[in-house]
């Protein structure tokens, strides 16, 4: 019982860093979609990325884990995650009419229980002495 209520305050605290990260990576492609409306899709989402990942690291490190981790493997992880994220916004472009922002935001809002997934068994594990 004590396990899962551990266990519920990190995907609880997760959710939180990275409701936080998805905002921002939203709110820079909401930004640069709008400055920039002619800017590729990818471009706005490779930048969104980039600003998000920071904010997850530190608030995953810091917060939802309490521990480092490693850095590489959640880079690795989070790549992973853009990767599939890109791959979600492509189809979307390919195959509907949804462009810009919406695109963005569909692809974004799909990726995270992968991470959680990825950061809890991997990126961030306790390691055993």
């Amino acid at each position: 019982m004590r396990r899962l209520k551990r266990e519920a305050g990190t995907a609880t605290r997760f959710g939180l860093v990275g409701g936080v990260a998805t905002m921002a990576h939203l709110g820079v492609a909401a930004a640069l979609s709008a400055l920039w409306p002619a800017l590729s899709e990818f471009i706005v989402n490779l930048f969104a990325f980039a600003v998000a990942f920071q904010i997850s690291l530190v608030g995953h490190r810091r917060l939802t884990f309490r521990r480092r981790g490693s850095a590489r493997r959640f880079f690795v992880l989070a790549l992973f995650g853009f990767a599939l994220n890109n791959g979600i916004l492509g189809t979307l472009l390919a195959s509907t009419a949804i462009r810009g922002f919406w695109a963005i935001g569909i692809a974004t809002l799909t990726v995270p229980i992968v991470t959680y997934v990825g950061s809890r068994l991997w990126a961030f594990r306790e390691r055993r002495i």
